[in-house]
């Protein structure tokens, strides 16, 4: 699913307002993305509790533990179900009521700078995969959107009160998702950088190379295709592929081969060069 942000809300998801926001200070930007974790009745999950929570309507006769939280006013901007499912309760640029008493670098208040998101779990279980998927695509948007320059959990915010999002969020796997979406979005947008630069210097080709093309074995393919034919047909098909799948992404250097092979060209290439250069330095 391809993520965007407008007007503070995201796209493409299940958005239910709650009441429980308000505006945010003025000389405050949003620089801290907070992780929680959250389950309706506690260590339960799928019931539409934590829905009924962040918008005042939870019934305390549905469950004895519901006595001490219905009259709460709590809100995040984003709740995320073991399935991926994506809520939204409050716009990214308003303040939702999540963090409570808290700070930050010194900073308290947590909420006047900060976006919240729940993930639906409790401490002593795993996270599932759905989940972090979505938590590491959602981050880089609004990494992206936002000034965000720190991530932290509940627990580091408020010690004294909040263990979430507990010892079963796996904190390592998390950055280093996204750390590998991050390098594969690059390398998508400087591929289109490098593919509307062949289009625009007439290098780009409306119809493939013959089969028997393909099948060479040299490095570049040197002896059935110019250089801009593989870049177009092979490499860039490739590492696109490659994203699609998740794999583990090579180190390459393609720059001094193209150099070399397009010194002759009538085209100006310096340019494409410049790109392509840029495009090894992000594998």
């Amino acid at each position: 699913m391809s993520l965007k942000i407008i007007n503070g809300w995201l796209q493409g998801v299940k958005q239910i307002v709650s009441p429980f926001y308000n505006e945010r200070p003025t000389n405050k930007p949003i620089s801290l993305l907070v992780i929680h974790n959250i389950s309706l009745p506690p260590n339960q999950y799928g019931g539409p509790y934590v829905e009924q929570l962040f918008t005042g309507k939870l019934d305390p006769k549905q469950d004895p533990y519901f006595e001490s939280i219905y009259q709460l006013e709590v809100s995040s901007h984003l709740f995320i179900r073991r399935g991926g499912e994506i809520i939204q309760f409050v716009p990214f640029d308003k303040r939702a009521w999540h963090a409570g008493k808290s700070v930050f670098e010194g900073q308290e208040n947590c909420n006047d700078f900060s976006i919240g998101i729940e993930m639906e779990g409790c401490d002593s279980d795993n996270f599932t995969e759905q989940q972090y998927q979505q938590l590491a695509n959602i981050t880089l948007l609004l990494q992206q959107t936002y000034a965000i320059k720190d991530i932290a959990g509940h627990s580091d915010i408020a010690p004294d009160r909040k263990t979430d999002p507990g010892p079963c969020f796996d904190w390592q796997y998390y950055q280093n998702l996204l750390a590998q979406k991050s390098q594969a979005d690059m390398l998508l947008k400087q591929l289109e950088k490098i593919i509307i630069e062949l289009q625009k210097i007439d290098l780009w080709q409306t119809t493939p190379p013959n089969p028997h093309a393909f099948l060479s074995q040299e490095p570049f393919a040197i002896d059935t295709m110019q250089a801009h034919e593989w870049l177009q047909w092979v490499f860039i098909p490739r590492i696109q592929a490659m994203i699609d799948a998740k794999a583990n992404l090579p180190k390459f250097a393609l720059h001094p081969y193209f150099e070399e092979a397009l010194k002759e060209q009538e085209q100006d290439v310096n340019h494409l060069l410049n790109l392509i250069k840029q495009l090894d330095e992000l594998s």
